[in-house]
């Protein structure tokens, strides 16, 4: 089986989708649905403002990590949290 990514124009969605569905309806298509993984977080646009402003405030006020701090502490986020070594 094939699989395929595509990127529709808005206003030809709607149009681009019911096609899909007969396809789906005479299961010729099958709609694959990408779910992330429980223990993954995604912050949502808001959430990620706030989150740079709060660091922004603190490195005005003087707290901040050094680079080898940084990197030790991007390293224990990235093995602990996502299972990767770099």
């Amino acid at each position: 089986m094939q699989t395929l990514s595509l990127k529709i124009e808005d206003d030809f969605f709607p149009h681009f989708k019911a096609i899909v569905d007969s396809f789906v309806k005479d299961k010729k298509v099958r709609i694959i649905e990408n779910e992330l993984p429980a223990n993954v977080i995604v912050s949502c646009v808001e959430e990620v403002h706030r989150r740079v402003a709060e660091a922004e405030k603190r490195i005005a006020n003087g707290e901040y990590y050094t680079q080898e701090e940084s990197e030790k502490l991007m390293d224990d986020f990235l093995e602990n949290k996502l299972g990767i070594q770099r």
